[in-house]
């Protein structure tokens, strides 16, 4: 089992925190999380409000390579739709080479109608554009000249001369909650990322998710093992009782966005039921081995942990990284 740190980019204004201030904090997250043994460490996209505040993720990536020097970077996700796929194939490409070959790239096709209906589309011209855009981003990466007609994008005789430093190309997620964006993802012989408490109401459906995935992966012939990823809010503490007190306001937080802003009938999580789910860790050491072990059994190789969720301290968030690296990680090992 592998982890890492993921930050979704939440600051919430109630904070008083700038934006500088956050994310010279997002940069010493993850100069600890080298320093404690993580293998990875994702930011999300969003714009347009505090919920999301990481509007571009490779100029952070490219600020991480000179603060670290074997941590894995990514986004978690790129969201496809909201670019022209050949400045997404040269930006990250440009990001792989400033932070020395690093680089994991994720893509997804966004979530938030704030975002769509600002830049212009609907969800239904998103997944159609995410489609196409990953496509060409592919050729343009694996072939030194390139031909796309498509839709939304035509390009004859293309070439990018930015290119990345890994070969052919960086490894690649697939952000999937949908059955059928879970299938074809398997077909195609990528790995997968999800956050449960998003997709799934219990760990048996983030199971069934996973099956459907893997079936499909294999029934496609794909013989290496993809990387299951899901991300997780975490919240570590000796006491439990502890946990679940200081975790409370700041989740609740991210519950107020999601009562707003998400997707129409998309469903709104209840803290005290995530938690008993384990679609959440808010704990002691102890249990959150057994939790890990859990989505171990259900096929997830690779656990991020969000765990500057709703304005927790940073002298929580470096005790929540402490026992993770000293308590539990090494039991996976």
């Amino acid at each position: 089992m592998k982890f890492g740190i993921f930050i979704f980019g939440d600051n919430h204004p109630d904070l008083g925190r700038s934006n500088q201030k956050y994310y010279e904090e997002v940069l010493t997250m993850a100069e600890w999380a080298e320093e404690l043994g993580f293998d990875s460490f994702w930011l999300g996209e969003h714009h347009f409000y505090w919920y999301g505040t990481c509007v571009s993720p490779p100029v952070v990536i490219a600020a991480l390579g000179q603060r670290t020097k074997k941590i894995r970077l990514g986004p978690a996700v790129s969201v496809l739709p909201f670019h022209h796929p050949l400045v997404v194939a040269e930006e990250y490409a440009l990001a792989d080479n400033l932070c020395g070959g690093r680089l994991n790239f994720a893509i997804g096709s966004g979530f938030s109608p704030v975002e769509y209906k600002t830049f212009g589309m609907s969800m239904e011209e998103a997944r159609e554009r995410y489609w196409e855009s990953f496509d060409l981003i592919l050729k343009a990466w694996t072939q030194e000249e390139f031909s796309h007609k498509g839709k939304f994008y035509q390009i004859e005789n293309g070439s990018l001369y930015m290119k990345p430093v890994q070969k052919p190309m960086p490894p690649i997620w697939v952000a999937a909650s949908s059955d059928e964006t879970l299938i074809k993802t398997g077909e195609l012989g990528f790995s997968t990322m999800g956050i449960p408490f998003v997709r799934s109401n219990s760990i048996l459906e983030v199971k069934e998710k996973n099956d459907l995935f893997k079936e499909s992966y294999i029934r496609a012939g794909h013989k290496e093992d993809p990387d299951i990823i899901v991300a997780l809010h975490v919240y570590l503490h000796p006491n439990e009782e502890e946990a679940v007190k200081v975790s409370r306001p700041c989740f609740e937080r991210i519950v107020e966005y999601l009562k707003k802003y998400r997707r129409p009938g998309a469903k709104v999580p209840d803290f005290d039921n995530v938690k008993t789910e384990r679609l959440v860790v808010f704990s002691s050491p102890e249990r959150a081995e057994e939790i890990f072990r859990e989505y171990e059994k259900i096929g997830v190789t690779h656990i991020i942990c969000m765990v500057n969720f709703g304005g927790v301290p940073m002298s929580d968030v470096r005790r929540t990284l402490e026992l993770m690296s000293k308590e539990v990680m090494p039991k996976f090992q």
